[in-house]
Formats: structure tokens, sequence, C-alpha cells
């Protein structure tokens, strides 16, 4: 890791330390607000969420990640290389638009987790985070070991499956 990767790293870790957020395992049937992080080459996946919170009627709103070389599309919620400062991190627009949201919800179907995914997912105040990463230390309250399928649709229906059995396991508890 270069010098300024550990310094922009150190800097998030200070950053994620002060928010202030309640943590709460969401009900799929009152989630009002999801949120989706996703890079270019998991528009499947994103689809796929999209098309099952539509059906729910969910306010439902996304922050594409585009790579560094990437070129991105018009009319998309987007975050090039263009909106990033000389650390790698965003700089002030549609990232601080998405991190002052208080989401029921967040879905991060990245399946390799860069220093603005962590940024984004780290500084959301979202209820309940969802995702995946190698690291030991990550930011999401639930991360889904998906092992050697690296498919990020695969990672959207773990998301969903998962979400719905712990409130099955939740309810059923609760109801003893």
């Amino acid at each position: 890791m270069k010098l300024i990767e550990k310094y922009a790293c150190r800097k998030l870790r200070k950053k994620a330390a002060a928010v202030n957020r309640r943590v709460e395992l969401p009900n799929p049937d009152s989630v009002r607000k999801v949120c989706v992080l996703w890079q270019p080459s998991q528009k499947e996946a994103f689809q796929y969420l999209h098309d099952h919170f539509l059906r729910e009627q969910v306010i439902f709103r996304n922050l594409c990640v585009y790579p560094s070389n990437a070129v991105a599309d018009a009319g998309t919620n987007i975050i090039t290389q263009k909106d990033l400062n000389w650390m790698g991190l965003p700089k002030n627009g549609p990232a601080d638009d998405f991190i002052k949201i208080e989401y029921d919800l967040l879905l991060n179907i990245a399946l390799e987790q860069t220093l603005v995914l962590n940024y984004l997912t780290a500084l959301s105040r979202a209820r309940f985070k969802v995702g995946w990463s190698p690291d030991d230390a990550n930011f999401f309250d639930l991360n889904i070991n998906i092992g050697m399928k690296q498919d990020a649709l695969y990672l959207a229906k773990q998301q969903i499956f998962y979400l719905g059995q712990l409130n099955k396991k939740l309810y059923d508890e609760s109801s003893i």
C-alpha cells in the first residue's frame, strides 16, 4: 500500500469512527428506503435489486462507482475519477448527498472493495449495511461470504435471501 493510500485509509477510519447511526436489522416488509452501491460491471445484479424493490414500492437510490479508466454514462448517479481528491477520496458532491441520507438498508454489490466504496459504505448513515469483503476489517453490519463464487448477481440474491432468513429467525424466536 502506498503512503497516500495509507494516509487516506487512516483518515477514513477516523471519520468512520465518528459516524453516529443506529444499527437496526430491517424487516423486509417495512423497508422504505434502499440504496445500492455498484460498479458498471454489475449492471445485471443492480437491475435484479432494482426490480425486486420496485415490486415492493420502496424508495430506491443507487450510486455507481466507476473504475479510474472507465467512461461514465450520462444521466446516472455516478462517481468517477474526476470526483475524487488527490487522496482518492470523494470530493463534495454526489458522495455527500449519498452519505447524508438515512437509508433503511444499504446493499453493496461490488465484488472488490475500493477506497471509494469503503468510504461510501463507512460514512453512510444507513441503518443496516450488507455486502461482501474478504477483509476482516470491513464496514458491513452483515458480511456475506460468497467464497469462490465471484458473481455480483449471486451476491445480490444472497443479500435478499439472508435478510429474509435473519428476520424469519428473529420473528420465530420472539413468538416463543
